[in-house]
């Protein structure tokens, strides 16, 4: 483990220039999930904004019934309340906008090139140093609440990565060879995240794609995605408004996949 300033909501709080992201934080030093917390708060009526922030999961979560590994010391792992303004169908563009923000956030604070990956993850030199997840509730045609959370490897060391998925991921301090301040870090992100989000509550849906295009790592590559025990592989050609992936498949025809897990193939 790589020596690290400790997380601080106090100093996070002081330094946001938010209007409303983060201007209420739960922090906590060891939580099983901050989405699970986070989701217990909306469903009691937490307004947009409320943060659930920890310095170490016991059972962080990923997409698919994953676990997202969260020692403690170095990472960021984070949770926000959303009450989106906008149809269920949308939702997903809360996952892009967040990893956007990221990888803004991550590139201002480091220097760093990370970027997004489809459908909910940032890369840097292609391993994996951050995941999100959206989880929430609809009601017919409005959503009740989102809850968008992320972990980051921060300050990690080798050590503190699982073998399992060691050669797949990395961490900022991996990437740089030195520390990263994770008050600084949050802040950032917390900024770039409410900026995007309100362009998200104006149903500026173009310019959100587009920033997220700019950023991709996807688009433009063959891939394989797998949805449970199926593989469609093709050239990942663009985004739909909704936030779903156009591949072209081998004989010309498009389709949309909504999610699924994607691997970069080589081009012999």
């Amino acid at each position: 483990m790589v020596a690290s300033s400790p997380l601080s909501p106090e100093k996070i709080k002081d330094g946001l220039t938010t209007k409303w992201l983060g201007r209420t934080i739960h922090f906590h030093h060891t939580v099983e999930s901050t989405n699970l917390l986070a989701i217990k708060l909306a469903q009691q009526g937490a307004p947009q904004g409320v943060v659930v922030l920890a310095d170490q999961q016991l059972s962080g979560r990923g997409r698919g019934r994953r676990s997202w590994h969260s020692p403690a010391g170095v990472g960021i792992y984070c949770s926000i309340v959303l009450r989106p303004k906008t149809a269920p169908e949308k939702a997903q563009l809360i996952t892009l906008i967040t990893g956007v923000s990221i990888v803004k956030a991550v590139a201002l604070r480091t220097g760093l090139s990370p970027r997004v990956k489809w459908p909910n993850d940032v890369l840097i030199n292609g391993k994996k140093v951050a995941g999100i997840l959206l989880e929430g509730r609809a009601s017919g045609a409005r959503l009740e609440y989102s809850v968008i959370g992320f972990g980051i490897n921060v300050n990690n060391g080798l050590a503190d990565l699982p073998e399992d998925i060691g050669v797949n991921a990395s961490s900022l301090f991996m990437e740089l060879n030195k520390t990263v301040d994770r008050n600084a870090l949050a802040i950032e992100i917390f900024l770039q995240l409410e900026r995007l989000y309100h362009r998200f509550q104006r149903e500026d849906f173009a310019v959100i794609l587009d920033q997220w295009r700019r950023n991709s790592s996807t688009l433009g590559q063959r891939v394989r995605i797998w949805q449970k025990d199926k593989a469609t592989e093709g050239i990942a050609l663009d985004l739909t408004e909704g936030g779903g992936l156009i591949v072209r498949l081998e004989g010309g025809k498009q389709v949309i996949i909504h999610a699924g897990d994607v691997e970069y193939l080589r081009v012999l």
